[in-house]
């Protein structure tokens, strides 16, 4: 079987945005409760396309996976994994505020909000879920390794189906955020109104929600309009 390396890479993403489309009910029940505007609204079926253009890689590979020396696509791949790694420090170790954290402790939370059933979870397994299992988190590993890549829409019908499902739900989200933020309009149906806008910006998972989301959209709109351009190396006669 030829292609195996695109193949994992699809199969391996594939699944990982598939958890996450399955774990986002529980999590809002958790966080928010009812809130229809938080899951399952417009914005995802960006990821449902993002799925189709997995699934296209997996049957028909076109990725190139090869590293990609352009220093604009290595800085912008660099500054998503280090979103990741602040995730994983401030969500995962350092809860800095939270007072006596321990991520080996034990966590406690009603389910769903409103019910009275409360539930006990191993505290590294919830942060594990609420760091690896974000839109932030999938969108942040998926293009973090893509930019890296030689890997162009021009040239990869795969990845052109990515891209437009990575545009199709972080336009949606920065609508909202720019529709809160000067207008006051609450695209979530209560989650963003339980802050001020300057309570919102200054959450340390708005910055990183905000600057990831800006980095791969502007990033996919530029690859879906002018590709990726690579210079000819001469043969020797």
């Amino acid at each position: 079987m030829t292609n195996i390396s695109n193949r994992v890479f699809a199969i391996v993403f594939f699944v990982i945005v598939l958890l996450l489309l399955l774990w986002m009910p529980t999590w809002t029940k958790i966080n928010v409760g009812d809130a229809p505007g938080v899951v399952y609204s417009p914005p995802w079926i960006g990821f449902l396309v993002i799925l189709i253009g997995l699934a296209y890689e997996i049957f028909r590979p076109s990725l190139n996976l090869k590293r990609d020396t352009n220093w604009k696509w290595i800085l912008a791949g660099g500054f998503l994994f280090l979103i990741i790694l602040t995730m994983i420090v401030v969500q995962e170790i350092w809860m800095p505020y939270k007072q006596g954290y321990s991520v080996f402790g034990m966590r406690s939370f009603e389910f769903p909000l409103g019910t009275g059933n409360i539930s006990v979870w191993p505290q590294f397994l919830w942060d594990f879920l609420n760091v690896h299992f974000t839109d932030t988190t999938v969108l942040a590993s998926l293009f973090g390794i893509l930019f890296l890549t030689k890997s162009a829409p021009q040239t990869s019908r795969s990845y052109k189906i990515i891209l437009i499902g990575a545009i199709i739900f972080m336009a949606f989200l920065m609508l909202g955020h720019f529709a809160f933020l000067i207008f006051n309009i609450d695209p979530t149906e209560g989650y963003y109104s339980r802050f001020t806008r300057i309570e919102l910006l200054s959450q340390w998972w708005f910055q990183w929600d905000f600057w990831s989301e800006m980095v791969i959209l502007v990033g996919a709109l530029w690859l879906l309009f002018k590709g990726k351009k690579f210079v000819a190396v001469a043969k020797p006669n």
